[in-house]
């Protein structure tokens, strides 16, 4: 039977999260990094879907909807959360979409794979490690509007790699982990971006979006003026200091 779900008993849950939280304060903390635009919000320890590339299955990729905000938003990195079992990360997978609905995929904005992923240890006990898996060195231009984002680990064939629910602490941005607009795409498990709502799980998934706004229009006007303005003022400067020099040297003689 092919295992779609993670999930922990109560007990076993309530000690991870009590270990969870002491293991925390040495080590990395579930917390949006810095330059982050958007963040759906920590893992709530209740939890995931399959999230991942040639592990133990062939695909499976959990995709979670945001905001870009007036005037627009230049991408340089995004991340997910996961909970990894047995698993190597060799890579990462990562796609923007817009239009996203009930067995509709949408428009495709940007995609990539990467085989340097940044992946940071958010903690690991009882079995379960959780790791933030982050794709750096992006240059995307998102205009305003609502977008879905993917980025999925990619294993070397074995281990399994599960994206995390979350309730939205620490998030940034909108949506705050609370809108529950979530799908699920997995060729695998012969899914095709299916409401993760379908799936028994009607949640939000810890993942982000790291990068700057784009400054408005007005901004880059005033600024561009004022550089002008400046450019100006030390030419005239500069103009009159050579004349004053001339006009030294027909004194002299």
């Amino acid at each position: 039977m092919k295992n779609k779900y993670y999930s922990v008993s109560r007990a076993a849950l309530l000690a991870l999260a009590l270990t969870a939280a002491l293991v925390l304060n040495t080590a990395a903390i579930a917390q949006p990094p810095p330059g982050s635009l958007w963040y759906n919000g920590d893992w709530d320890f209740n939890n995931g879907l399959p999230n991942e590339r040639n592990t133990a299955i062939t695909q499976a990729a959990v995709y979670d909807d945001f905001n870009v905000t007036a005037p627009g938003w230049h991408v340089t990195a995004l991340f997910s959360d996961n909970a990894f079992f047995a698993m190597t990360v060799t890579g990462a997978d990562w796609e923007i979409r817009t239009g996203v609905s009930e067995g509709n995929g949408g428009t495709l904005v940007a995609n990539g794979t990467t085989n340097s992923p940044v992946v940071t240890q958010i903690y690991c006990d009882f079995s379960v490690c959780t790791f933030q898996v982050e794709v750096t060195g992006l240059n995307v231009h998102l205009n305003p509007g609502m977008y879905w984002l993917n980025v999925t680990p990619v294993g070397n064939g074995n281990g399994r790699s599960y994206g995390l629910t979350t309730s939205g602490t620490h998030c940034v941005g909108t949506p705050c982990g609370n809108d529950q607009n979530a799908f699920w795409n997995s060729t695998y498990f012969g899914t095709y971006f299916t409401s993760t709502s379908n799936e028994g799980q009607p949640y939000d998934y810890s993942m982000g979006v790291i990068g700057t706004v784009v400054p408005e229009p007005a901004t880059v006007a005033l600024f561009t003026c004022g550089l002008g303005a400046l450019l100006i003022a030390l030419r005239r400067r500069r103009g009159l200091g050579k004349r004053r020099r001339v006009s030294g040297k027909i004194l002299t003689l």
